[in-house]
């Protein structure tokens, strides 16, 4: 998302607690930043929302989204962490990714479901697609 759509993002929601990316240098909080990658693990454990620039760079995390259920249609057992995430996708332009308590990751465009990631068949499909031999 641009600049502006982290700016309106951030608008649509609130801190839950202190920020704990806030004031970091911005090549620390890149999502191409290695190191970066296990303090997410960490901090994804807590709750709220990361926030993203459309460079990669985590603007802010631990966010309530602020949503409105009246606005957005889900499959049935989906809870209101997808509910913030399509949401915020509807009336942004950012794309909304949640990571389900049972390890699905289901992505929201435009205020819908339009796709998700069962982790066993993509490992699976990951492991056949890197074990076939490349021809001499």
């Amino acid at each position: 998302m641009s600049d502006t759509d982290a700016e309106t993002v951030l608008s649509h929601s609130r801190p839950l607690i202190l920020d704990p990316i806030a004031y970091h240098p911005a090549q620390l909080r890149s999502i191409w930043d290695e190191n970066l990658r296990g303090t997410l693990k960490e901090l994804a454990q807590l709750d709220g929302a990361f926030i993203f620039d459309d460079t990669g760079v985590v603007v802010a995390g631990c966010r309530y989204l602020d949503a409105q259920a009246s606005e957005i249609e889900l499959p049935l057992g989906l809870g209101s962490r997808h509910l913030a995430a399509a949401w915020i996708s509807k009336v942004t332009r950012a794309i909304g990714v949640v990571v389900s308590e049972s390890a699905i990751v289901r992505i929201f465009e435009g205020g819908g479901l339009v796709g998700d990631i069962i982790p066993e068949l993509w490992l699976l499909n990951r492991e056949v697609l890197f074990s076939k031999q490349i021809p001499e």
